[in-house]
């Protein structure tokens, strides 16, 4: 069943990389960024991350809780985040349940697509973020998406990514972390 603007988030338990709990119900009340990534060695998706990790004092200060998904192994997770400090709570999911909950997709032909849209740039510009390599995990036609959860725990904004590199627009998330609400 697809999932719709402003139905409740669906709910799931499970661990960050530091063995924190994580349920989506703990956080009523607060907004809520959930991003879909494929595997911590994808340089498309690290470029994501690092420009989001360029607003981590702001999302800190307005407490946004930002939850960065991987379907990466937890010992992947935890090299990638060694000596770095990020305010985003890395959850490690090779078993795919929540990707399934949140029905990311998977689809070859969009990643194709992606080699239209740019995705070769964005791959050299992820690479030049990562310390050291890290292999394939996963689905490698997995697209990822974004989730905006609003304090009553509703969707506020859906986004599933069309093709490799493909996310809500920053100024969007920034948007919600002000007022709430998106325009899309």
């Amino acid at each position: 069943m697809p999932l719709k603007k402003n139905q409740p988030a669906p709910n799931f338990r499970t661990a960050d990389i530091s063995g924190k709990p994580v349920t989506i119900s703990d956080f009523k009340g607060k907004k809520i960024l959930l991003t879909f990534y494929r595997h911590v060695g994808c340089p498309v998706n690290n470029l994501r991350f690092q420009q989001l990790r360029q607003y981590d004092p702001y999302f800190k200060e307005q407490e946004l809780v930002v939850l960065a998904v991987y379907e990466s192994s937890i010992e992947n997770l935890i090299r990638y985040s060694r000596d770095e400090s990020f305010y985003a709570r890395l959850i490690a999911n090779p078993e795919f349940d929540l990707y399934t909950q949140y029905e990311i997709e998977q689809s070859t032909l969009k990643m194709l697509f992606s080699m239209y849209k740019g995705v070769f740039a964005k791959s050299m510009e992820g690479k030049k973020y990562f310390k050291e390599r890290f292999e394939p995990e996963g689905h490698q036609n997995l697209l990822g998406g974004e989730f905006l959860i609003g304090e009553d725990g509703n969707l506020k904004h859906i986004y599933y990514n069309q093709y490799l590199g493909d996310h809500i627009p920053t100024s969007e998330i920034l948007k919600f972390v002000q007022t709430g609400n998106t325009s899309i």
